[in-house]
């Protein structure tokens, strides 16, 4: 039938389940069923991919990410998300949280007005082609500006701001029902009532680029803090005496830790302390992506400063780290050598695990009937061979 597909695979890591030669039976843009390949059954003239020697999964999604392929998303232009969205979808990720970095106040809205027009863009194309363009945008993390200057990483210190619900409100407007997640340093003046403010808007809210206290910490937690921002960096660091903003963050359950698993960011012993104390069901893999991210060593920028990647390594002028080259599918291969465990036990923290976090579970990162058809085939050294974005393929 013109409007079904078949995927048959060799195994499939819904990723709750894992299930030896099976088959996902796609309708239009939604998967209909699941199962071993003798228990669903084929319509006849349904189009079939064979991908029987090879792994499905559910598509990866990414919370955190600033560019990719030589663009940077707060240029805010049609070619600068499609370029961004065609090449993560390459790598197997089939959704992401377009995110702001601290600039002016000027060059921060019209960046974020821009991102909303895209995302209302590429949802139009995509309902009038029945074809993604690319990786899907689930809608705006802003990183910034209300971020401890202390902690700030790269964050240019002349654009960061105190906690104002009037400024956020502004961005809000400005991103058309598009904000997802907000990165705060919860121990600056005005943090709690921005929090609450965010919270009551439908924002994630995620504690990061911060010297908070474990006391300081945990109050935003009680306010509905959701996430931790790219952990152990850019944060005030455990002491057995002065645990701070990781010491919350390692130990209370409610919190999800975002990681950066490119083996720079932290250490893979970080990794290991990390996933023992959270577990792999509090991580969520982000690549914290920029402009350079699939591209060679060079000069680029993140919003309006220079950036130099060296072996493969981003950092500033400074010399402070500015984001990564990483991406998703190198991630997963990463935390699975880290921390000892099987692929499939790691796939939820690029899958289900942040669509979780977003409220998408039942949408996103996860294949069962219902769920959009974003996935991925993989090989047995699990690398991308193929990538379903709602049901088409990419490759």
């Amino acid at each position: 039938m013109r409007h079904l597909r078949a995927l048959l695979a060799g195994t499939i890591y819904t990723p709750l389940h894992e299930i030896s030669e099976g088959v996902v039976l796609i309708k239009g843009t939604r998967i209909v069923l699941v199962g071993p390949i003798g228990k669903v059954k084929v319509p006849y003239g349904t189009q079939v991919m064979d991908h029987r020697d090879e792994i499905i999964a559910p598509g990866f999604i990414d919370l955190h990410i600033h560019g990719a392929a030589g663009h940077d998303l707060m240029e805010g232009t049609s070619q600068a998300v499609s370029s961004v969205a065609k090449f993560l979808a390459r790598r197997g990720t089939t959704s992401f949280v377009a995110t702001t970095v601290t600039a002016s106040l000027e060059d921060t809205l019209s960046a974020v007005r821009m991102m909303a027009r895209a995302i209302r863009a590429q949802h139009s194309f995509a309902q009038r082609r029945d074809r993604p363009v690319g990786a899907e945008i689930l809608g705006i993390h802003f990183e910034g500006p209300f971020l401890s200057r202390k902690r700030r990483g790269a964050q240019p210190a002349p654009y960061l701001r105190l906690p104002s619900v009037r400024l956020l409100r502004r961005l809000l407007d400005e991103a058309k029902g598009n904000g997802r997640i907000l990165t705060l340093a919860p121990e600056l003046k005005g943090a709690l009532p921005l929090l609450e403010y965010a919270h009551r808007r439908g924002l994630r809210v995620s504690i990061g680029h911060s010297d908070a206290s474990l006391e300081e910490a945990e109050r935003a937690i009680n306010a509905g803090a959701t996430h931790a921002t790219h952990v152990f960096n850019a944060m005030r660091p455990f002491t057995h005496r002065d645990p701070g903003i990781l010491g919350a963050v390692l130990t209370d359950d409610r919190v999800y830790a975002e990681l950066v698993c490119d083996g720079i960011h932290v250490h893979p012993g970080a990794v290991r302390l990390l996933v023992q104390s959270k577990g792999l069901d509090h991580v969520v893999l982000v690549s914290d992506g920029g402009t350079g991210t699939g591209m060679p060593d060079g000069k680029y920028r993140l919003s309006k400063f220079a950036v130099s990647i060296i072996g493969g390594v981003c950092r500033n002028r400074h010399g402070n780290l500015a984001g990564s080259t990483v991406t998703l599918d190198v991630e997963l291969r990463n935390l699975m050598k880290y921390s000892g465990h099987p692929y499939a036990r790691v796939l939820p923290c690029a899958t289900l695990i942040p669509a979780r976090l977003l409220g998408l579970e039942k949408h996103k990162g996860l294949i069962a009937p219902g769920a959009d058809a974003d996935l991925v085939a993989l090989d047995s050294e699990y690398r991308v061979v193929q990538t379903y974005v709602r049901g088409r393929p990419v490759l």
